[in-house]
């Protein structure tokens, strides 16, 4: 009898325990490629929401990061107020009539900013420019040390280019 209950233990129980073990480990397995699977479809799902949510949004924030034809003025005036609230000599140089033509009635004109004055202050007015409203695009700095001035002041051309829009879009 004995000799049967070990046979029994060793042959049909202990398999019988290890497939349980294996099962249960496939199990969990699958669990954690489910949740995985389900967590990457609620994140597609709101996605999609927040994209349909922006949806009407995207036409005038991309025109808000044009500049318009006529209001020169204004970007000039944008520049200005950087300068003197960081304490910076400037000239501005660029001609909305000499950009080329780029896409969808786009001009992208070329911008030459040439500003003196500490270091520090031209690198909080570049940081300045970043958060404007519109691109200014800088492909180019050149910075020196300004001849016979104080200790940090510097002389740096930033050269970019802006985007405008048409006077015809704008009708």
């Amino acid at each position: 009898m004995a000799l049967a209950l070990i046979i029994i233990i060793v042959f049909v129980v202990i398999p019988a325990i290890r497939d349980i073990r294996q099962l249960n480990k496939q199990i969990d397995g699958q669990r954690a490629q489910l949740e995985s699977r389900y967590e990457k479809r609620l994140t597609i799902k709101n996605s999609i929401k927040n994209f349909n949510n922006l949806h009407p949004q995207i036409p005038g924030l991309l025109a808000s990061i044009f500049l318009n034809s006529g209001n020169e003025i204004e970007f000039i005036t944008a520049l200005e107020s950087l300068a003197e609230k960081n304490n910076l000599a400037q000239s501005i140089n660029f001609d909305t009539k000499n950009g080329e033509d780029s896409l969808e009635n786009k001009r992208k004109v070329p911008v030459e900013i040439s500003i003196t004055g500490d270091y520090i202050n031209i690198l909080k007015y570049i940081s300045d420019i970043e958060r404007l409203n519109f691109y200014l695009i800088i492909d180019h700095i050149s910075s020196a040390p300004k001849t016979g001035d104080s200790f940090g002041a510097a002389r740096t051309l930033l050269r970019g280019h802006t985007y405008w829009k048409s006077k015809e879009e704008l009708n």
